[in-house]
This record gives structure tokens, sequence and C-alpha cells, in this order.
């Protein structure tokens, strides 16, 4: 009996190591940062238009719309909304959301170089809809504005 159970328990044993020695399993990839073409949608960014002078800012799974309409005296109350990932379809990315009263916000980035006012270039085109009204303007990271933007 002794003869049968030692050959037994040597196989049980051996195969107990060979699969202790299975490698684990991958780590899963990293998850890639949102990109429109070079410019990284992870940062803040700013689009802004004039004429009526407005502000659409995306930071922190946030979007927030601020235009002359909004001043409360001479402060800016911005009107904001969730901004979850954006739909992103090749050179453009797109946020759909719903604003604090309600109002629809579509902001449509796209990684086109944009001349904005004065002598500056901006990264992307913008077009926003809120509600039914559409603005064109320009947009990018939102370090690269002035302090001092209007409706900042």
């Amino acid at each position: 009996m002794r003869l049968i159970l030692l050959p037994v328990l040597s196989i049980l044993a051996l195969s107990a190591c060979a699969e202790a020695a299975e490698p684990a399993e991958a780590p899963a990839a990293p998850v890639q940062a949102a990109t429109l073409g070079s410019f990284d949608l992870a940062q803040p960014i700013r689009a802004m238009g004039t004429e009526p002078f407005w502000t659409v800012d995306v930071a922190g799974g946030t979007i927030a719309w601020r235009d002359e309409s909004d001043l409360v005296g001479d402060v800016p109350t911005p009107r904001s909304g969730p901004a979850g990932a954006p739909a992103i379809n090749g050179a453009t990315a797109v946020w759909t959301t719903q604003l604090s009263d309600g109002t629809p916000l579509v902001l449509t980035l796209t990684a086109e170089a944009c001349p904005d006012t004065g002598e500056e270039t901006r990264a992307l085109k913008s077009v926003v809809q809120i509600g039914d009204v559409r603005h064109e303007a320009c947009a990018d990271a939102r370090s690269v504005y002035p302090e001092d933007s209007p409706t900042t």
C-alpha cells in the first residue's frame, strides 16, 4: 500500500507546484487618455466667442456656460452640467449635457487650427449649440487664455 501511496502523493505534490508556477494573468492595458489629434482632452478646455461674449469651460467632469446674459451685477453666473467622456469620431469630439436650468448644450470640438480674435491661433474649432442658438468660435487649453478673459 505504501508503494502505491508514495507515487500518488508525489504526483499530487508536483501538480500543485505546476499550478503555482503558471504565470499570472497579464495586467490590463493602461487606459489611454482621450485625444483629438495631438490635443489632450483630459486637460481643462475653454471655448470662447464674442458678439455676444460667451465661454464654455470643460473641466473636472463639468461643462460651465457663461454669457453676458448670465451677469448678476458685474459677476457672471455660470450654468453648468455634467461632462462625461466626449464621443470622439475622427477629428471631432462632442459633449452633450443639460445645464442646471434645463437648457440642452452640445459642444463640438474639431482638431483644426482656428484663427481667434487678435493675432492668436487656437488649437481647435468649436461649435456650441445651446438651446436653439448656435455659436461658432475657437477653443484651446484653458491655460493658454489670459486670466482676465471675458466672463472668467
